[in-house]
């Protein structure tokens, strides 16, 4: 295995080269996190074959920044500006190591990048699986005296993508969550699920609850996430 800095639809691109990939899988950090940071929480992957692919978001990284603060009386909206960004950057990197590698792609975030994983789903992006850890398809309630006037960030609050589910084609899912988490509460994630459901065929929806994790993507979500992959992998 490798890393190796490429660039991909214009942006610094991360990757992790297997001697013999087989697959795909672009990985969206969260809020405050890095590229280098999500591919150090996914260990293992490409000793199994997946050419892993991060970049950072718009503000965060090596990119100009910074992030959003929650000090800020418009946190939430940066926030989702932010994510907005992410997705369309995140679906040109995606489309172009698709014509670049010639394989199968899979998607993996964390955090805020699973609310972006779910954001391309909603739009109609098409990879062979998705794994979002420690997120959801709805964004955060907004606090008390926050303000939200971005018409983008807006539509996200009055039509959230995991209630768009017909959009997503049964694309597999599985949701790695914490049970003690406090800043994506645990329910937020089963609404998702709940309103996944209707629109997903069997065995394509799935969830794994980590009893005592908090807000981490911890290397038993990292382990499940990765035997999921490879189920989808090998069943298409």
């Amino acid at each position: 295995m490798r890393t190796e800095r490429l660039t991909l639809a214009g942006l610094s691109v991360l990757a992790r080269i297997p001697e013999a990939p087989k697959a795909l899988l672009l990985a969206l950090h969260g809020l405050q996190g890095s590229k280098e940071h999500i591919l150090a929480l996914l260990p293992g992957y490409a000793e199994r074959g997946f050419l892993l692919l991060a970049f950072d978001a718009p503000r965060h990284g090596e990119r100009e920044g910074p992030p959003p603060s929650s000090k800020s009386p418009r946190y939430v909206e940066e926030v989702y500006r932010v994510a907005l960004g992410f997705e369309e950057e995140a679906r040109r990197v995606a489309e172009e190591a698709e014509r670049r590698f010639g394989l199968p792609l899979f998607l993996a975030g964390g955090s805020l990048g699973a609310f972006v994983a779910h954001l391309l789903l909603a739009e109609g992006f098409r990879p062979r699986g998705v794994l979002a850890f420690i997120g959801s398809g709805f964004p955060m309630k907004l606090p008390q005296g926050q303000v939200v006037e971005d018409p983008g960030v807006l539509a996200l609050y009055q039509a959230p993508p995991a209630t768009r589910g017909e959009a997503y084609g049964g694309v597999p899912l599985l949701h790695l969550h914490g049970s003690r988490d406090l800043i994506v509460p645990l329910a937020r994630m089963e609404k998702t699920l709940e309103a996944l459901r209707p629109h997903y065929p069997e065995g394509r929806l799935a969830r794994f609850v980590e009893e005592g994790a908090g807000h981490t993507l911890t290397p038993l979500m990292a382990r499940v996430g990765l035997a999921f992959l490879e189920h989808w992998l090998e069943a298409r």
